[in-house]
């Protein structure tokens, strides 16, 4: 209704909105405005116009809209939750490089130590993480408190790694860790929603998921599970570089912990 309204380059925004809905919802405005070539500040005019204080309160109901008109009445939440799960399965299976995780698979084998570092729900993630690769003999460790973090990499040798959770890439205490461990010439493996992100310019390897964040319940699971899926795919890659050594520390661990 308020489309008459809009100038020429917010109605560019606007069908592009219109056309692209579920795209929007897991975009930035900084990629966006790339696909467009337009200037930022466009996009915070138009969202404004249609009375949106944020562009995440925009993301917000235009989420809602979308799983309105996809879900039908009758079916239950269950079903729906888990549809949505797979979707972000299936997107992050699309968007992450296989190459991408090899190359740090690579760096991960190859390095002294691997420090794991995350806050919030990213941090959950970097603790699964490392929990895996100790059980399949790599050593691996994890900092939980973010200025603990920032004290920690200044310990870690050239050629040890640091794998870096961030949902946004705009984690502010992560930026900081990731700009102190390029100084220090330590490889940065960053695994994050949007290569437009700060910590993307950071990483010497850059893992993308495909998740959405939002106050929906299922919509921070999703994030994480985007997370998980990843994390899935560097354990397995590291564990098949030699199955039986894989096996055997599975198997000392196993009967550590069982005594």
């Amino acid at each position: 209704k308020n489309k008459t309204e809009l100038s020429k380059t917010e109605k560019l925004i606007h069908e592009y909105v219109i056309n692209n809905p579920e795209q929007v919802i897991y975009d930035t405005i900084g990629s966006i405005c790339k696909k467009l070539n337009i200037g930022e500040a466009s996009f915070v005019r138009y969202f404004k116009k249609l009375n949106y204080q944020s562009f995440n309160h925009f993301k917000m109901e235009l989420y809602k809209a979308v799983e309105e008109l996809r879900v039908p009445s009758d079916e239950n939440f269950v079903s729906s939750v888990t549809k949505n799960l797979f979707e972000v399965i299936k997107r992050t299976s699309e968007v992450v490089s296989l190459d991408a995780i090899n190359l740090a698979t690579n760096t991960i084998l190859s390095s002294k130590n691997v420090f794991i570092t995350g806050m919030g729900i990213s941090n959950t993630s970097a603790q699964d993480l490392f929990s895996r690769l100790l059980k399949i003999g790599v050593s691996a460790s994890i900092v939980t408190d973010s200025h603990f973090s920032y004290m920690y990499t200044d310990i870690l040798e050239e050629k040890s790694c640091i794998i870096i959770y961030s949902f946004s890439g705009e984690t502010p205490e992560m930026i900081k860790i990731a700009n102190h461990c390029k100084e220090r010439n330590i490889k940065i493996i960053v695994i994050s929603n949007y290569i437009t992100s700060t910590l993307h310019e950071f990483a010497d390897i850059f893992i993308q998921t495909s998740g959405f964040e939002n106050e929906i319940n299922s919509g921070f699971f999703g994030s994480k599970i985007s997370q998980l899926y990843v994390s899935d795919l560097l354990v397995t890659s590291c564990a098949l570089r030699n199955v039986e050594r894989t096996k055997e520390y599975n198997e000392k661990v196993t009967s550590l912990v069982m005594k």
